[in-house]
């Protein structure tokens, strides 16, 4: 996973400047999109026409939540929300501003402001809910809280997002409307970029004192490589990973059982016989986003900071199981996951194996207010359920991007 900055925590307010934004933006249409850190060559947008109505009608307050599959997903959001003719507040975390004091300087004058995912952020929460209530900048959170290169599959969302727009709903009262925009987001290559795939797992096997076997099938090389560097990652952490002849789902599986298991004692929790791994890490990170936010745990934010990375360590773990990249070997799958198994190896970001073209579906805005009576009955209740429609939305528009994409990432491996 990568490695996130562990200076003292300052919070950076968003300081928008009209003239920087437009610069900006045009730097990140022109240049920054196609350059060499992200290879876009194109946008497709669908959707609009709902949010475009509703701006039309004067509606000013909107959250728009998409998902986080790649490095490229602020830039990308960037130039959508141009297109939408709305200039967005952008949550970002702490460590992107810590980089390179002149790109802090330029996201802050275009909109951008910092979250600690170390602890419970309230000047951050504040900030957010100041900008929805006077309703000039639309926020932009990506409630997945983090980037996990995986294109067709949403990683169960954290609930601050829905945290802070029913909060703020309720402060407006009925009369004001907060709309939630779910946004799907999809990229694949438009070119072969096989060679380049196939040079990243050689340079991952040869950090794990193995080479990659170009005659066996490249999923079968993607899950043995896989394994060894999930075995020396556990032991790193003090985990014991499956040493038999398992298979690698389920020692995948076995392995974020022990991470999470470990994090339900810690937490007192007691999953249902019903609930799968994904689920029970849902409810790890709805009770750590619960610690954080509530004024009565202070003495725990500490605790909840690892217990978040914790969280996030068995996700991405996660998501190496179900036989995303196997199931359906794409070119777009398994370059993705190489991708994502050289950031875990690596702890550094990565540019794209070749040219790709961004695929962005705008859903169905959602009135906060038809969930106002629900968050005044039973505030959690309403927090988790809006979560999960989100959730569900995002992911029912990625697979609306697959089934119509017919370029060449889409071809098998």
């Amino acid at each position: 996973m990568l490695d996130f900055s562990d200076l003292p925590y300052e919070f950076v307010p968003p300081k928008p400047n009209p003239l920087v934004i437009g610069l900006a933006r045009f730097a990140n249409r022109h240049f920054i999109l196609p350059g060499k850190h992200h290879l876009l060559e194109r946008i497709d947008l669908h959707g609009t026409d709902t949010f475009a109505r509703l701006r039309k009608q004067g509606h000013a307050r909107f959250v728009l939540l998409p998902n986080h599959p790649t490095h490229s997903d602020p830039q990308v959001m960037t130039e959508v929300c141009r297109r939408l003719r709305v200039k967005p507040a952008f949550m970002a975390a702490y460590d992107v501003f810590t980089r390179s004091k002149l790109d802090a300087w330029v996201m802050q004058r275009t909109g951008a402001f910092s979250v600690d995912r170390e602890g419970g952020d309230r000047k951050s929460m504040k900030c957010a809910t100041a900008i929805l209530e006077r309703g000039k900048y639309p926020l932009v959170i990506f409630p997945e809280g983090n980037v996990y290169l995986c294109n067709d599959r949403v990683t169960p969302f954290v609930e601050g997002a829905a945290y802070i727009s029913l909060r703020t709903q309720k402060s407006l009262g009925s009369e004001t409307p907060i709309y939630a925009v779910p946004v799907s987001l999809k990229y694949s290559y438009i070119e072969n970029v096989r060679p380049a795939v196939l040079s990243e797992l050689a340079t991952i096997a040869t950090r794990f004192d193995t080479e990659l076997d170009r005659n066996a099938p490249v999923t079968s090389e993607l899950k043995r490589i896989g394994i060894i560097a999930l075995h020396r990652f556990l032991k790193q952490r003090g985990y014991v990973p499956s040493e038999d002849a398992l298979l690698a789902d389920v020692q995948i599986d076995r392995a974020a059982e022990q991470i999470i298991q470990s994090l339900e004692s810690k937490m007192d929790l007691s999953p249902l016989p019903s609930d799968d791994l994904t689920g029970r890490v849902r409810k790890i990170r709805a009770t750590v986003h619960a610690i954080r936010t509530g004024t009565d745990r202070e003495v725990d934010h500490r605790a909840a900071a690892h217990w978040a990375d914790e969280a996030m360590l068995a996700l991405r773990i996660l998501g190496y199981s179900g036989g995303y990249a196997a199931g359906n070997p794409t070119l777009d799958r398994v370059a993705e996951t190489t991708s994502r198994l050289l950031e875990d190896v690596t702890s550094q970001c990565h540019p794209p194996q070749g040219k790709r073209r961004a695929l962005v579906q705008i859903g169905e805005p959602i009135d906060l207010r038809d969930h106002l009576d629900a968050f005044n009955t039973n505030t959690r209740t309403a927090i988790r359920n809006l979560t999960a429609t989100l959730e569900s939305n995002v992911q029912s528009g990625i697979d609306q991007l697959a089934a119509r994409n017919e370029l060449p990432g889409t071809l098998p491996f």
